[in-house]
Formats: structure tokens, C-alpha cells, sequence
């Protein structure tokens, strides 16, 4: 199985990471000691991606979340 490329860049994740909403949105996700975003990153490792969104996609729902990736989407 060939795993697949990411859409963004490491320039990209490090940009967004490093930004306050970004700092933000991972305090979130780390919100149950960070298991979840571990596995999600393990899945992406695997080439799992679909996976990776599943796990995350409820703490993505959240309204906290959304207004947060839609402030990270503006910049």
C-alpha cells in the first residue's frame, strides 16, 4: 500500500502550529491526556488517513474547534 502525500507542507503544519489558534486547537486535542491525537498521528504514519480523521472528526465537531480551524483558514 503507497501511502499518500499530505496536501500541505511541513512549512504549512509548522506555520499553523505555531500560531496562537493553533496553539489552541492542539490544547484541545490534547484535551484526554493527547491519546486520541496520538492515534490519529499513528494512523497517519501508516498511511491511514482516513483513520486519522475518523478519530478525530468528534473533537473536530465541537464549536471550539471549528472556530478555531475557521480563524487558522483566514490567516
Amino acid at each position: 500500500m503507497e501511502k499518500q502525500k499530505m496536501p500541505f507542507s511541513e512549512f504549512d503544519i509548522q506555520k499553523v502550529l505555531g500560531s496562537s489558534e493553533g496553539k489552541s486547537l492542539i490544547a484541545l486535542l490534547n484535551q484526554d491526556g493527547g491519546a486520541v491525537l496520538r492515534k490519529a498521528a499513528d494512523a497517519l504514519k501508516s498511511g491511514r488517513q482516513e483513520d486519522a480523521k475518523q478519530l478525530l472528526e468528534p473533537l473536530m465537531r465541537t464549536p471550539e474547534a471549528q472556530e478555531l480551524v475557521r480563524k487558522i483558514n483566514e490567516k
